[in-house]
């Protein structure tokens, strides 16, 4: 046996990982640290800096040159680029965080897992079926090498695994449907005009990337930190609105009690549900996805709700009203009624006595991410009822930035001097903290609040002790679950297009009642754009 095969094996039973330089990474290597890229620096990129601080930065990318220096303040040892491809040549990365515009994200994940690279990447995972298929298959055959993360953060709260306990442990009986719903809703008329010129520090024929071209407009860069997303995500040559932006958040708390693949069936509710628009996601819709029995539940029906629709109350006195995001477990003995953080079992009047509900003991509970998982009940911070202080109005804004239309059917976009919009020219305040905190020598972030990055890091470094989590492994929202939960999502939306009924072979990835609905699985790149690079 040659040296590196020895080192290989014995790696591997010690939850050890080789690095392509060949030394050692695991628990007791002498150097822990994991040399990673981030693409896209602001936005969800900035949610990752913290955490961070504890890796090697060896390259940071952005579409906007101004944002790459303010990051290069807290990662000075990074090499800049604004095009995320040669960037993945850069022989020491060893993983790739992903926080561009949604459209980029299949490309940028897909290359790196090509390259051997581990992946976190922002939700929603590609905004085609075969864009999240081709992500699935390709983590499924590297999985012994590769650890990934889709970023449905909010996974991190303890409710998601005390939802999947009462759900296996029978307490509302066997589970029949599940109901999620989103209320968020922003309506769009169409594509924005072509409005002024790009700012020179802006790679705008990088930004718009493997899409179709649709000229500048401040339109797309009208939101503040973390918000800009709505801004562009409900354009289809850029995103999927929100089947994959609260949605992915949403369906989540319902895919981690399901243990369901792909659905079978997929039907709209085409009364209530806005008319198919080829430019603009619908705002109203409802779809049922139908899955057959997995090896301890039998046939189950799954309806998601967004845009002010949603499921009937399970009780007159639940108002369903004050609840963005939420789902509804109906099962034989009762229901279960949840938000992110919260859940209330409501047994069936007559025979919901419990007495069929086998509750685990505290030995027993399912693992939270990090031991802890993302604190959800700390103490207050403040005294009740003072709110916290307002933030600076930027020079010139009337108001903070915001996605809600107005007469035109778009927002309005504030401007910054030189006639530059918010997101591309809002201060970083993020970065300003992080230098304050380091200044200081004090943490930022309450408890628990990098759980969900921690757990990706310690997988990419060997230590996730071969656990797995329902229809995931290493993390909790790798490629193979979060890639069936974004495959039935996205048929949503092809079968919002097809206008009808469909059946669907999860093995093939085929529809098998519509050759026409096949062409809507997948969308046509600019000419020098491949998905497999």
């Amino acid at each position: 046996m040659q040296r590196r095969d020895l080192l290989k094996s014995a790696a591997a039973s010690a939850g050890l990982t080789i690095l392509k330089s060949g030394t050692l990474r695991g628990q007791n290597a002498p150097s822990n640290k994991l040399n990673v890229a981030l693409v896209g620096v602001w936005g969800r990129g900035t949610a990752h800096y913290n955490v961070l601080q504890n890796e090697n930065v060896v390259a940071l990318c952005d579409v906007n040159e101004h944002r790459t220096k303010e990051a290069l303040q807290i990662f000075p040892k990074a090499k800049p680029y604004f095009d995320w491809r040669p960037m993945l040549d850069q022989k020491d990365i060893e993983a790739v965080i992903i926080c561009t515009a949604d459209h980029h994200h299949a490309f940028i994940a897909n290359w790196a897992m090509n390259r051997d690279m581990h992946v976190y990447c922002e939700k929603p995972m590609g905004i085609t079926v075969d864009e999240v298929r081709t992500l699935r298959a390709n983590y499924n055959k590297r999985k012994a090498k590769i650890a990934t993360q889709h970023g449905t953060q909010r996974h991190a709260y303890p409710n998601f695994e005390r939802l999947r306990e009462l759900i296996l442990d029978g307490a509302i009986g066997e589970l029949k449907t599940v109901h999620g719903w989103d209320a968020r809703r922003l309506p769009r008329p169409g594509y924005p005009v072509a409005e002024g010129m790009p700012p020179s520090f802006l790679h705008y024929e990088q930004w718009i990337g493997p899409s179709p071209y649709h000229p500048y407009s401040p339109q797309y860069f009208g939101g503040s930190n973390g918000l800009n997303c709505l801004f562009w995500n409900m354009y289809r040559d850029f995103g999927v609105g929100q089947m994959g932006d609260m949605g992915a958040h949403t369906m989540d708390l319902l895919w981690n009690s399901v243990d369901a693949g792909a659905p079978a069936g997929i039907e709209i509710d085409q009364e209530v549900s806005d008319k198919y628009d080829p430019n603009i996601c619908p705002v109203k819709l409802k779809a049922s996805f139908h899955h057959p029995a997995n090896s301890w539940r039998g046939p189950i029906e799954i309806v998601w709700y967004q845009g002010g629709l949603k499921p009937q109350a399970p009780r007159g006195y639940i108002d369903l009203s004050r609840v963005g995001n939420g789902a509804i477990f109906e099962g034989t003995k009762g229901s279960i009624f949840a938000d992110f953080t919260t859940r209330v079992i409501l047994p069936n009047n007559d025979d919901g006595d419990l007495t069929y509900y086998k509750r685990r003991g505290s030995s027993e509970t399912l693992p939270l991410i990090q031991g802890t998982g993302q604190v959800t009940q700390a103490p207050p911070r403040r005294p009740s009822g003072q709110r916290p202080p307002a933030r600076p109005m930027p020079a010139g804004f009337t108001s903070m930035p915001s996605a809600e239309v107005g007469a035109n059917g778009f927002p309005t976009v504030q401007m910054l001097e030189g006639n530059v919009p918010a997101a591309l020219g809002l201060p970083n305040t993020n970065v300003d903290e992080i230098l304050a905190a380091q200044k200081e020598g004090r943490e930022i972030g309450g408890p628990g609040s990098d759980v969900f990055q921690r757990e990706w890091l310690d997988a990419c470094k060997g230590k996730y002790n071969n656990v797995k989590h329902g229809t995931s492994s290493k993390t909790h929202c790798d490629f193979d679950y979060s890639g069936s939960m974004m495959e039935q999502m996205l048929l949503g939306l092809v079968a919002h297009r097809a206008g009808k009924k469909l059946e669907y072979d999860q093995a093939t990835g085929k529809v098998t009642n519509s050759s026409e609905a096949n062409d809507y699985l997948r969308r046509d790149y600019r000419p020098g754009w491949k998905l497999n690079g």
